[in-house]
């Protein structure tokens, strides 16, 4: 097949890569990454020729499913719900947004936890041709108010919560219904009942715009017939927004569309499909964030494997869950995975029904993939902890390490139709592999750019590639994270990488976690400052402190040994879970200047 290759085709020349990677061919190497394509010998020629789905977000889900309706959809607490009533609660649920007004191309904000109403209304929305405008319901009033005014939101489903929050800044928005979803609403109706009068109950003030969920949805059900109503296809059509700092930290709205959305699926699928059917897999990662919605709601479901929705995690109770639902597949940052090694009830649970274990969202070390590794085989599985890379202007994930390219600190390989050159920072001049720069991607989960911002947008994507803002680089075709951009310190105009000397100061055996930042310094503009969190057991102190620098004047330069090191409680933690590097900068601008 090789020999009859016509290079003018994209996938073509890809398969003449790969017979160069594999050395069955001789041929030409550049030494960049994004024409070599070294990666290409780990796929198959059926994986590099696959093509991409041309479907929306609920058809791709309901391909799978339409003849499978008494499997198990999603779980939730001790309610368990079919295909077959997931599919009649979408449909309630996409009645009621018509009785309501809502028409293809309108924008609804969802302002949700995990949970049921969320997932429903999510692709009630899509079937509709409706586009939903996700954001965290733990984000400040003021912040949700822009959230809704940017897009001119006409509807909110919202959790009780948050409900407060939205009625104190609705009248600056052009909100005509506010849609309340309590935790309890998918818990049957006694259980309703009786959360009206906990203490956990949320009080909330009478207003003419607050309806409930089953108010709500009893609104479409005069509705016969919407066949009429359901939207085709249509390439490149806004179906999500997400809202996210961006490559430059700004807040700024993703828009993803349905070929997005579906394509980092079936590339995941293409490339690496541990999911079975009748699995079960922990929804934690939230609804509205890409890597959540999409890799542990969309993903899951469009495979028969159903997703065991949990509002709010404590780390605390992370055995209780275990226990409950003996979960096959874990999605999850790494603040998750420490929690559970650091659990003592989990200590000698057997967790043999473990199959699949992936964290993404944050950047896994050495020692704690070790750890993990120790622990799940310690524990009965014969798991082995998966990594990844993405970001929300690429849905979520854009490699993949697995397999027999899953080596330590590596962010593994691109997706199958996924490419990533690395470039000097600044530029779009492409690097060397093994120079670190800026990664650059072009794939089809790329976004369709920022909502209503043009300048951000053209900033970002240049010539069909997108301009991450993260550092790494690549060695003979498997990819490595060197550093967020924006937490990169330049001292003396050297650049020094934080995750680099996070790695080397958890290698103490007291230390569970740790944080550094560029903090101010009158010569060399900047130097590194670690946050050090300590295992339990263990104590600060002035000789674990010389005992942890001793360890950084063995294992880093000069310019990236810390200037000073601070023991904490605990570090700050973004809404997603991630150590807060920006907290803690704020937090040092505020306190003096540091001179050596």
């Amino acid at each position: 097949m090789i020999n009859n290759l016509k290079i003018s085709d994209t996938k073509s020349h890809d398969l003449y890569l790969r017979g160069i990677a594999l050395g069955k061919i001789y041929g030409p190497m550049t030494g960049k990454a994004s024409i070599d394509k070294e990666w290409l010998k780990y796929y198959s020629e059926e994986q590099i020729l696959g093509e991409m789905p041309e479907k929306t977000i609920f058809e791709y889900m309901k391909a799978d499913n339409e003849n499978h309706l008494n499997d198990i959809a999603l779980k939730y607490f001790n309610t368990k719900i079919t295909y077959k009533q997931f599919f009649c609660k979408i449909e309630e649920c996409e009645k009621a947004f018509i009785a309501n007004g809502i028409k293809e191309g309108d924008i609804v904000t969802i302002c949700m936890p995990n949970t049921p109403e969320a997932v429903i209304a999510f692709y009630a929305l899509n079937k509709l041709g409706a586009i939903a405008n996700m954001i965290h319901p733990l984000s400040g009033q003021n912040e949700i108010k822009n959230f809704i005014n940017e897009v001119n939101s006409k509807i909110i489903i919202t959790i009780d919560i948050a409900c407060n929050k939205i009625l104190n800044v609705a009248d600056d928005t052009k909100l005509e219904k506010i849609v309340n979803v309590t935790p309890v609403n998918s818990m049957g109706f006694i259980v309703k009942k009786i959360y009206k009068y906990t203490k956990k109950a949320v009080k909330i003030p009478n207003d003419e715009r607050l309806i409930s969920w089953d108010e709500f949805i009893k609104m479409g059900r005069n509705l016969e017939n919407i066949s009429d109503n359901e939207i085709k296809y249509a390439k490149d059509k806004l179906a999500i927004l997400l809202h996210t700092g961006g490559t430059t930290g700004n807040p700024k709205d993703v828009m993803l569309t349905n070929d997005n959305f579906n394509s980092m699926v079936e590339q995941f699928f293409k490339g690496e499909n541990n999911f079975e059917r009748g699995d079960s897999i922990l929804a934690i990662m939230p609804v509205f964030h890409g890597f959540g919605l999409c890799s542990s709601i969309h993903l899951p479901l469009s495979v028969g494997v159903h997703p065991i929705l949990i509002p709010k995690l404590n780390g605390k109770k992370l055995d209780k869950v275990f226990k409950k639902y003996k979960p096959n597949n874990i999605i999850g940052v790494p603040t998750l995975f420490k929690g559970m090694l650091t659990n003592k009830k989990l200590k000698n649970m057997d967790m043999s029904y473990l199959k699949y274990v992936v964290s993404g969202g944050d950047l896994v070390k050495d020692s704690l993939e070790e750890d993990i590794n120790t622990f799940l085989r310690q524990h009965g599985s014969k798991a082995k902890l998966s990594k990844g890379y993405g970001l929300s202007e690429a849905v979520a994930g854009v490699t993949f390490a697995s397999k027999d390219y899953n080596l330590p600190s590596s962010i593994g390989i691109p997706m199958t139709d996924t490419n990533i050159k690395i470039v000097k920072p600044g530029t779009n001049d492409e690097l060397f592999k093994g120079e670190i720069g800026e990664m650059c991607i072009k794939s089809p989960s790329v976004m369709k750019g920022y909502y209503n911002n043009n300048e951000e947008t053209n900033k970002t994507m240049q010539d069909g590639w997108l301009h991450t803002g993260d550092l790494g680089y690549c060695k003979n075709g498997i990819f490595y994270f060197a550093q967020r951009k924006g937490n990169m310190i330049i001292s003396s105009g050297v650049n020094v990488y934080p995750s680099n000397i996070e790695q080397v100061i958890e290698m103490h055996e007291a230390v569970a976690s740790c944080a550094v930042i560029g903090i101010y310094h009158s010569y060399k503009m900047q130097v590194p400052k670690a946050y050090i969190v300590l295992k339990e057991g263990y104590e600060a102190s002035e000789e674990l402190k010389n005992e942890i620098a001793s360890l950084c004047r063995k294992n880093l330069n000069i310019y990236s040994i810390p200037y000073s090191y601070e023991f904490r409680e605990k570090l700050p933690q973004t809404l997603l879970g991630k150590i807060s590097h920006k907290e803690l900068a704020e937090e040092e601008q505020k306190v003096k200047v540091y001179k050596r």
